[in-house]
């Protein structure tokens, strides 16, 4: 019932005769010529009077009013109603307003409606005491869509709400883990960005870095890959270091490379194998540092340096490429008859480099037995012992 309707019928309903504050006991003491009337008596339990003063002692404008409308909802016939004064019934209307905008918005079934009249309430009652219900309804239609795999709809209601309520860190929660589902990684990690900076986590930390790596987005990935290394929980985690050496190898960025070539290094130091298989990828992942670190080396020039760290990756896994790295090492140092070895030992282990190393080392063997291959083969005996020795 409506406030003005219910106080017009109270009026008529008591005749202007209102008997106010009687407990059970006094109530029942009228004397016989009241009981004998046609006037109907409102007992007014200790309960409601009670409610009411306490709505009537509060404070607070807003709150007695919030009071007040909970007030007339439980005791509608209520007699006490009468003392409500303008203005607090000037405010009572305003909530009552307010719960039926509400109502009338939650009760949508269409999610795309529901969505605007929730909006549209939040906007023109800010201030309103049901703002969390209204948010929470909101978050519950985004999860309902989200589990009916309505991927689309629940971001684009999302992002509508971000857009009135931008502090939200739940909603950017969700329209990351919705965007994800959508590939749309580079606003996935955005959302999650966000987050991260009122809860920052180690998981959360790895998510938003592999987010912008599967955006493509090289700058942001470095800076969050950087975040991680300096996370206690993935100082061990030697194939996220890995992996990076490797990207940055593979554009030919050596100076990169190296730099997290030796990152992978330290947390391999950090890190306990717990199976076979775990420790073969470690022996592979520390021969491919410091193949890393050896070719840049190379690079600068630097050859005897580069033939330790060819050496320490051989120590680690044996492998074609690293014997003729070495060759190619001691050939620019003029060391031939060491150059001369290591590339027959790289023709016997085979692989890619193989035919350069036969060539290669037939060129630098003719050039010191004149002009002929004869006794080339104490060279191969030489070279088969040295892999014989590092069997394991």
């Amino acid at each position: 019932m409506k406030i003005k309707s219910m106080l017009a019928h109270l009026l008529l309903m008591f005749g202007g005769l209102v008997v106010a504050g009687l407990s059970n006991a006094n109530a029942s003491a009228f004397d016989d010529q009241a009981s004998n009337s046609q006037v109907s008596v409102y007992t007014i339990s200790d309960e409601e009077s009670g409610a009411f003063d306490a709505a009537m002692r509060e404070a607070d404008p807003q709150k007695r009013a919030e009071k007040l409308y909970d007030f007339i909802q439980k005791y509608p016939q209520s007699p006490l109603i009468k003392r409500i004064s303008n203005e607090n019934y000037d405010r009572i209307k305003m909530i009552e307003d307010e719960r039926t905008a509400y109502y009338s918005a939650a009760q949508q079934p269409d999610p795309e409606k529901r969505a605007e009249k929730l909006l549209d309430f939040n906007k023109a009652y800010s201030k309103s005491a049901l703002t969390e219900y209204v948010r929470n309804d909101y978050m519950d239609l985004l999860k309902a869509l989200f589990q009916n795999k309505k991927y689309d709809m629940a971001a684009s209601l999302g992002e509508k709400w971000l857009a009135a309520n931008a502090n939200d860190k739940n909603v950017y929660a969700f329209v990351g883990d919705v965007s994800m589902q959508l590939g749309k990684y580079q606003r996935c990690g955005e959302c999650l960005e966000i987050v991260y900076q009122s809860t920052p986590s180690a998981s959360l930390a790895r998510q938003i870095q592999g987010c912008y790596q599967k955006a493509d987005n090289r700058s942001k990935m470095i800076e969050w890959t950087d975040k991680l290394f300096g996370l206690p929980e993935y100082s061990a985690d030697y194939m996220l270091r890995h992996e990076y050496m490797m990207f940055f190898y593979s554009k030919n960025n050596l100076a990169k490379a190296t730099e997290y070539a030796q990152l992978t290094l330290k947390s391999a130091d950090l890190a306990k194998p717990a199976d076979a298989n775990a420790q073969e990828q470690l022996r592979k992942v520390r021969r491919a540092c410091h193949h890393v670190i050896a070719s840049a080396l190379m690079e600068q020039s630097k050859f005897t340096e580069a033939i330790t760290e060819f050496e320490k990756a051989l120590e680690a896994e044996r492998y074609s490429q690293g014997y003729y790295g070495i060759a190619l090492c001691y050939d620019n140092k003029k060391s031939v008859d060491e150059a001369i070895l290591y590339y027959a030992i790289a023709e016997l282990m085979g692989g890619e480099d193989a035919s350069k190393a036969k060539a290669r080392m037939e060129t630098l063997y003719k050039a010191i037995h004149n002009d002929t291959l004869i006794g080339v083969d104490k060279v191969y005996s030489k070279a088969q012992k040295v892999l014989d020795g590092q069997k394991s």
